[in-house]
């Protein structure tokens, strides 16, 4: 008698531990929903608190960051305060950065064309885009990797599956790694398509 209530003991117990592993995500599960979300909204805005390094000067920088899925968008200076209020517009996919009536030489990423202020625009992109390479748990949080092509985004995730921090590497080095504070997602265009009254 004693055995089988130690044996029923015994399954309960196993029965609960997986019904509770269970709810558990996978690792790779809560960057593919990040992605998700971020296509279905169509962008992002967020703030961040970023250290560019661009070989001949190490950049500290706050950046206020209104970004579509494909990482164009504008990036404003909010710090130092010798540059704040600068704002870059970053258009296709990075390609071009134009200032509204003033160039900002903030030197470029080793390894990149980028800009510090384009960086946020890859780190979305990549979020949206990229290959996710690895993914897993760790101190700070669920910890995602995705690559494009020689370019590395390393991202942690909070309990909620938003973005905390990132960092862009190349050639084994971080090159930019920033602070996200206040992510908030776009607002979804309304679109209405008028129709024509045929009758």
């Amino acid at each position: 008698m004693r055995r089988r209530i130690l044996l029923a003991v015994l399954m309960t117990t196993l029965c609960l531990l997986c019904a509770c592993g269970g709810k558990e995500k996978e690792p790779l599960q809560v960057p593919m929903d990040f992605r998700a979300a971020l296509l279905g909204h169509g962008g992002c805005a967020f703030e961040l608190e970023a250290r560019a390094d661009t070989g001949a000067l190490l950049w500290e920088l706050t950046l206020a960051c209104e970004l579509d899925a494909g990482g164009n968008g504008t990036v404003t200076v909010l710090a130092p305060e010798s540059i704040a209020g600068i704002s870059a517009v970053s258009e296709d996919g990075g390609a071009s950065l134009r200032y509204a009536e003033l160039s900002l030489g903030l030197g470029t990423l080793p390894g990149t064309e980028l800009s510090p202020a384009q960086a946020p625009g890859q780190l979305v992109r990549a979020w949206a885009q990229a290959w996710i390479a690895s993914a897993g748990p760790e101190e700070e949080g669920l910890f995602a990797c995705f690559q494009d092509g020689d370019l590395s985004v390393r991202s942690w995730f909070d309990a909620e599956g938003l973005p905390t921090r990132a960092e862009l590497e190349t050639d084994g080095r971080v090159r930019f790694t920033g602070k996200i504070k206040n992510f908030t997602w776009k607002d979804v265009d309304d679109y209405e398509t008028a129709e024509t009254n045929l009758g």
